[in-house]
């Protein structure tokens, strides 16, 4: 099974700013340690049988942690990195090469209000990331759609919650566990938060097909939710994924 690749892809980590003014490297210097962290909830429509499947997987986490400097990164092999939830308590993320990572089947959760501390232990030392998780964004996707007809997708909060920082979308088939569509993102692009809106091609929409959907509004770190870690190029997104299912029959 595949994991939503498009909130990895969201991470700003390919944009992080590792090479700046001489008060920057000063900084990387003083305080190396960075990281990036991701978390995602599924919001699954009451009905769909998601065993079997990469919905199955539920909420997911990923972390990146790294010694960094004017020349590069490298990582802290070694390091514990966990998820702390204020009402669930702790999860532990493995170390998978260069990342960290937990799902559902390790007891991840994603309770919308829960305050997260995303954190790191590395040689006596530890660093953190605290975030708020939002609800997911108002879905107004159809049931049933014309095969290779597109749509257009906005990426928009629940009445009465903040805008999104960013956003994204996939297109999974529920037949042949497929990702068969995902958004792009641009990290030089600016984003426009009140206009978030992602146009899904219809040549993901495939005849006599069911897909799954699946809509992400994420909020991004500010940098008085980083302790112990450098602020140049340390972050994490979160958001909840509402999943919408379509039909070609």
């Amino acid at each position: 099974m595949r994991h939503w690749g498009v909130v990895v892809v969201l991470m700003a980590h390919s944009g992080c700013k590792l090479v700046g003014a001489i008060e920057d490297a000063r900084d990387l210097l003083d305080d190396p340690v960075t990281m990036q962290g991701v978390l995602v909830g599924i919001e699954v429509p009451d009905g769909v049988e998601t065993e079997g499947t990469i919905l199955e997987l539920g909420a997911q986490a990923q972390a990146w942690v790294q010694r960094t400097s004017t020349n590069g990164f490298e990582v802290l092999d070694g390091a514990k990195v966990s998820l702390v939830s204020d009402r669930r308590g702790s999860v532990k993320l493995q170390q998978d090469g260069d990342k960290w990572a937990a799902d559902g089947r390790d007891g991840l959760t994603y309770l919308v209000g829960d305050e997260v501390l995303l954190v790191a232990d590395y040689g006596g030392e530890r660093g953190s990331i605290s975030m708020d998780l939002p609800e997911g964004p108002a879905l107004s996707l159809p049931e049933s759609l014309t095969p290779g007809v597109s749509i257009a997708v906005s990426i928009k909060p629940r009445e009465g919650e903040p805008e999104f920082d960013n956003g994204g979308v996939i297109v999974y088939d529920m037949f042949n566990d497929l990702i068969v569509w995902e958004s792009d993102y641009d990290v030089e692009q600016p984003v426009d938060r009140e206009n978030l809106e992602v146009t899904v091609d219809g040549a993901a929409f495939q005849p006599d097909g069911l897909y799954a959907v699946g809509v992400v509004g994420l909020m991004a770190s500010r940098e008085d939710d980083l302790v112990g870690l450098n602020p140049l190029a340390s972050g994490m997104l979160v958001g909840q994924m509402a999943v919408g299912i379509v039909s070609t029959f």
